[in-house]
């Protein structure tokens, strides 16, 4: 639902494509007759059944059910404020808005070891065939989508939505791994006892 907001609400009006299928689902709108929700939909299911085709049950229940769920939020959305314009009558504010409330719900469903499905399937695709890294396969796979934009749409937009992409990935890296981050430490020492005490015993 905060996805959908995020999508419905701020990556709309602002026409950028930003690192997502929805963003390429509003390039593609462009030139297909279909809402929005509708071609997310399309697109989602074209990915899931190329992505369990290619990489097996990998995904898991979670994934098919985000996919299917975000494009309902988004039609949901269509019928209660059809037609909306910009909330911040500003293309760049707009975009900003976008990041930093689809990271909410991004970082929420990454804590819960799930997905959105989309881009993340194309990714886990490129890194089983191709090798490339996943988060770099998933910055490779936004990058393709934001450049899209310039198919239909003016070199501001294209610029934001490349900016857009990559600001996305480091405010999603700020909310999730800093809150999840771990550190291994080895310690060499004849004192093994006394400092096994003293990290469970002092520091707890």
């Amino acid at each position: 639902a905060i996805i959908a907001a995020a999508v419905y609400f701020f990556l709309v009006p602002s026409h950028a494509s930003v690192s997502s299928i929805s963003g390429l689902g509003i390039v593609l709108a462009n030139f297909v007759p279909l809402p929005l929700s509708a071609i997310t939909m399309i697109l989602n299911v074209v990915l899931l059944i190329i992505g369990f085709l290619t990489c097996g049950r990998e995904f898991g229940a979670k994934t098919v059910y985000t996919s299917i769920l975000l494009p309902l939020f988004l039609a949901l959305l269509e019928r209660l404020f059809p037609g909306i314009g910009s909330l911040t009558d500003s293309q760049e504010l707009d975009v900003l808005c976008y990041i930093l409330v689809v990271s909410v719900g991004l970082s929420i469903l990454f804590n819960r070891n799930a997905s959105s499905g989309g881009l993340d399937i194309v990714a886990k695709i490129l890194n089983k065939y191709l090798h490339i890294e996943l988060g770099r396969a998933m910055s490779l796979s936004g990058i393709c989508v934001a450049l899209s934009a310039a198919l239909v749409y003016d070199k501001k937009t294209v610029v934001l939505s490349v900016l857009g992409t990559y600001f996305n990935g480091l405010v999603l890296d700020h909310f999730i791994f800093d809150h999840n981050i771990k550190r291994r430490v080895c310690i060499i020492t004849k004192k093994e006892e006394e400092l096994r005490r003293f990290i469970l015993d002092d520091l707890h």
